[in-house]
């Protein structure tokens, strides 16, 4: 008897949906023997990561710090991935959003006024599209690969915070430490409400996620990305170009992600230092797919990998589990998503082996 994989004649509906769910529960399942084969209390480590953030409502702001950077680097990546652009580089794209943010707070650090920090979002949104602007050149016009491209330019934009933190950008009263001048009031994002942390940042995050819906299912620019990235031949024949394409779905997620890097240098940090680059970036690859590169869904599946990092940390002090758990279970969760991705457009099929010898 063998076991072979055979295309279905249609992908499966069922599991479309019903993967992302599965990929949840038996990342919870074998975490829990994971980590109890290592020592540790598994179940109450589980159970501690996936449950204790939604039943603590202390914990209800630091899911919303947490799961607004994720939703909206989420779906700039799901427009990219729509329309078979792989972009790698959102972690680079969010640290050059809060770059180009701090650009402007730097220059307008002895001034005052509400149009500050609309002019700092702006310029978040441009740093982020302007790195995702040179993987889009290199792909249209010397067919890079743009996973390459986008992925070594993480690496490079990181390079450059440190170097602007290190010296023109240095706040000279940090005593030595690398970082640059507190944002005023007129440069920080508001908070929601007095005596939390939850900024506007959530509010947009939400609002950036039913736009993309909206565009995505309703407009010629959704239509353009559907069809090039699941039917190149049909769109060409209607007329769409696949550079175009190339260029908007980088411009586009680039601009989202350097739109989250701002709010979050403006809200959380409220300044620049070395640890701003948090991983966001990697981690909303995830969250594109989890949420079936649907922006409403991206909602879902940000809420549920904020989860998973408010969780890590309460799990870290209540249980003693090591700071890495986080990356564990979210990797856990990316491959058990692939995976069941797999049967969505396959089924095993059970065959019989031939006997040696045996004819043809």
């Amino acid at each position: 008897m063998q076991l072979r994989l055979e295309k279905r004649p249609e992908p499966s509906r069922v599991l479309l949906y019903g993967a992302p769910v599965l990929a949840v529960l038996l990342t919870m399942v074998v975490g829990a023997i994971l980590f109890s084969l290592l020592g540790y209390d598994g179940v109450g480590s589980v159970l501690e990561i996936f449950t204790r953030p939604l039943t603590n409502p202390l914990k209800w702001q630091d899911l919303g710090v947490k799961a607004a950077p994720l939703i909206i680097i989420g779906v700039g990546l799901s427009i990219a991935y729509r329309a078979n652009v792989w972009n790698i580089g959102a972690e680079g794209q969010y640290v050059a959003g809060a770059l180009g943010g701090t650009a402007v707070v730097l220059l307008t650090m002895n001034m005052e006024g509400p149009w500050i920090l609309p002019v700092m979002i702006v310029g978040g949104i441009l740093g982020g599209m302007a790195l995702a602007a040179i993987p889009a050149f290199l792909k249209t016009q010397l067919n890079v690969n743009e996973i390459l491209t986008t992925l070594m330019l993480n690496y490079a934009i990181v390079q450059l915070l440190y170097y602007l933190l290190r010296s023109p950008w240095k706040d000279p009263m940090a005593f030595g430490f690398p970082r640059t001048k507190m944002f005023t009031a007129d440069q920080s994002l508001p908070y929601l409400w007095s005596g939390t942390i939850m900024t506007w940042g959530v509010p947009i995050a939400l609002l950036v996620a039913v736009a993309a819906w909206f565009l995505i299912g309703r407009t010629v620019f959704g239509f353009q990305v559907r069809t090039v990235g699941s039917a190149p031949n049909a769109a060409r024949h209607g007329g769409f170009s696949a550079k175009q394409t190339v260029w908007l779905a980088l411009l586009a997620s680039g601009g989202l992600a350097g739109l989250a890097g701002v709010l979050e240098a403006a809200g959380p940090f409220r300044q620049l230092v070395p640890a701003f680059p948090t991983g966001y970036g990697f981690t909303a690859i995830i969250v594109a797919f989890l949420g079936r590169l649907n922006p409403l869904g991206v909602v879902i599946a940000g809420i549920v990998l904020a989860i998973s990092y408010v969780g890590g940390e309460i799990a870290q002090t209540t249980m003693g589990l090591p700071s890495a758990a986080t990356g564990i279970f979210q990797g856990m969760l990316l491959f058990f998503l692939l995976a069941g991705d797999v049967f969505v457009r396959y089924r095993l099929r059970v065959v019989s082996a031939r006997p040696a010898g045996g004819t043809a």
